[in-house]
């Protein structure tokens, strides 16, 4: 635990200061999978190599864990699927009847599909997921048992939804490994991946015209950070599915209760691209033809 505050403290800064002083090269090396243990608050995480499939680091990642507003990729996978992002939604009253993070959304206004998708995904609004849910399954429930059929036939076995939006509910649950099949489906859809990492977007309905930020903190500070979908709330804790690219290499990574998923996708993607630096290194070289 000694250990881990001192992780807290250093990487914390390392994350929030400032851009510049977010690239400075922390004193955490890790140089094995132990080490790594050692310093990560997550019950569960999975980081993989997607060109190879290669798991680089695994923890409890078939345990299933509460995801909180990580849901909102498969609400996002659901809408663009039946919809292209096309189209609005008339909101109704009960769109918005719902708390924390919400657009504000006003019963009888029309907002066009990718605004509440962006919302989403950038802003992670609770009051869009609903209105997404109502407008593509024609109810929250139906939408549901559609996000439960489609993990299905993403193959996640260890999957159960019961809400558009991640909010806490008995039951509801996912694995490291089901949660990175649907982002990898996800980001594979390129409008999707692009709005996974917009910074800000401005939007502007009946309440007003606002500017939504990206609940990602790592995006813009961390060197290579790419695509990402967070969550959080008291009983799931931090979650986190998030990709990196550095050097042509490309890392994807799962966090599932966290303490704080900042530290530890830093810890995580770190190690991660000195190991694949270390078998780039190690690779023999293939000879020149005389």
């Amino acid at each position: 635990m000694f250990m881990k505050i001192i992780a807290f403290a250093i990487l914390s800064f390392v994350c929030f200061s400032s851009a510049a002083s977010a690239k400075t090269t922390t004193n955490i090396v890790c140089k094995n999978t132990d080490e790594v243990n050692k310093y990560i608050f997550a019950k569960s995480a999975l980081l993989i190599n997607p060109q190879s499939g290669g798991v680089i680091f695994s923890k409890n990642s078939r345990t299933t864990y509460p995801p909180a507003s990580t849901v909102k990729l498969m609400t996002a996978l659901l809408t663009y699927e039946k919809t292209g992002l096309l189209g609005t939604v008339t909101i109704q009253k009960q769109d918005t009847l719902v708390e924390p993070s919400r657009i504000p959304l006003t019963p009888g206004e029309k907002v066009p599909v990718i605004y509440l998708v962006k919302a989403l995904l950038i802003g992670s609004d609770n009051d869009a997921a609903l209105a997404l849910a109502r407008h593509v399954g024609g109810s929250t429930e139906n939408f549901t048992e559609m996000m439960n059929d489609r993990a299905k036939l993403l193959g996640c076995s260890n999957t159960m939804f019961k809400n558009p939006n991640g909010l806490p509910s008995s039951g509801q649950g996912t694995t490291a490994i089901d949660l990175l099949r649907i982002f990898q489906k996800v980001v594979s859809i390129p409008e999707l991946r692009q709005i996974c990492m917009t910074k800000t977007f401005t939007l502007k309905t009946a309440a007003g015209v606002q500017s939504i930020r990206n609940h990602n903190l790592l995006l813009g500070v961390y060197d290579g950070m790419g695509p990402a979908k967070t969550g959080w709330t008291r009983s799931s804790q931090h979650t986190y599915a998030a990709s990196a690219y550095r050097n042509g290499n490309e890392l994807q990574l799962i966090i599932l209760n966290s303490k704080n998923k900042w530290v530890d996708a830093k810890i995580l993607f770190d190690y991660g691209f000195r190991v694949l630096e270390s078998e780039k290194l190690a690779s023999p070289k293939t000879p020149k033809k005389s």
